[in-house]
């Protein structure tokens, strides 16, 4: 697997300058560049970062959006328009465990790809937002004023919804007990597998949503006993979201990669170093 090591920001916006002085094709150009920094932790998971075409139909959304902000007279319309917009745009058929380049490419989404876009979205147009994380599931939660609003990705109706008073009590205390969450438990649960809330959720940034991505990744290589590229997904998983969760993960996989026959010794010794490395320091589990 393709190891990368990257910086971006979490920004859309651009350098002001005199109106005379904008050349478009410049513009453009930079708007492109900076909206595919933001897509690239969860494109690269793919091997996708570099490819420009993927996010084309995402600018479109975006254009669309930006003409349609000053005619709404509220911030609920508005977020209401950009929530629907995007399903409609983006947001197409609902895939579990899809990855970034196959919701923009295919408009397969899951709940970690489709909170991502939204999270961007909301960025791009200056809303504070959290990105909650349950044990099996993501979603964005926001509040302006004195009103709290949910964008629940994998409800095409229905997902934008004005918090009740029981949601809001919980939401004041996070917290989610990473011991009692599977090695293997990916995230993309849908919402509607929910009987109820779940008390125990975290909130995180968009660069461990992007961990996420790697963690889901990593489950599945891991499944297909492909051990050697789940041991990388996960290490890129713990680089950008350091969790108890992940580091049983890790330890599941090393332990088959030094029993497995098919591997090499040289190669065992590596993984073992670059897992050894990696933990060394943060370790937040009790497992030995």
């Amino acid at each position: 697997m393709k190891r990368w090591i990257i910086i971006w920001t979490f920004a859309f916006s651009l350098t002001s300058v005199q109106a005379q002085k904008l050349d478009p094709n410049s513009l453009q150009l930079n708007y492109s560049t900076s909206a595919l920094q933001q897509f690239t932790p969860f494109l690269s998971v793919s091997g996708s970062e570099n490819d420009s075409s993927l996010i084309e139909g995402f600018q479109k959304l975006v254009a669309k959006l930006e003409k349609k902000q000053n005619r709404r007279n509220s911030d609920y319309a508005f977020l209401r328009t950009i929530f629907y917009q995007t399903h409609s745009s983006l947001l197409l058929e609902y895939s579990r465990l899809a990855t970034m380049d196959e919701t923009l490419a295919k408009g397969k989404f899951g709940c970690l790809t489709g909170t991502a876009i939204y999270a961007i979205l909301l960025e791009h147009f200056g809303y504070d937002y959290e990105i909650v994380e349950l044990p099996n599931h993501v979603f964005i939660h926001l509040k302006i004023d004195d009103k709290s609003y949910v964008f629940e990705s994998t409800l095409q109706f229905g997902g934008f919804m004005r918090t009740p008073s029981e949601m809001d009590k919980i939401l004041e205390q996070p917290w989610v007990n990473q011991r009692r969450i599977s090695e293997l438990s990916t995230v993309g649960q849908w919402f509607g597998d929910f009987e109820f809330f779940p008390s125990r959720y975290t909130i995180i940034n968009l660069e461990q949503l992007a961990g996420l991505q790697y963690f889901n990744e990593s489950a599945k290589y891991y499944l297909d006993k492909d051990y050697a590229n789940a041991m990388d997904s996960a290490l890129d998983a713990y680089a950008l979201y350091p969790s108890e969760r992940n580091e049983k993960l890790m330890q599941l996989i090393i332990n088959k990669i030094l029993k497995y026959e098919t591997i090499k010794e040289e190669m065992k010794n590596l993984y073992l170093e670059k897992y050894v490395t990696s933990i060394k320091g943060k370790k937040l589990s009790q497992t030995k």
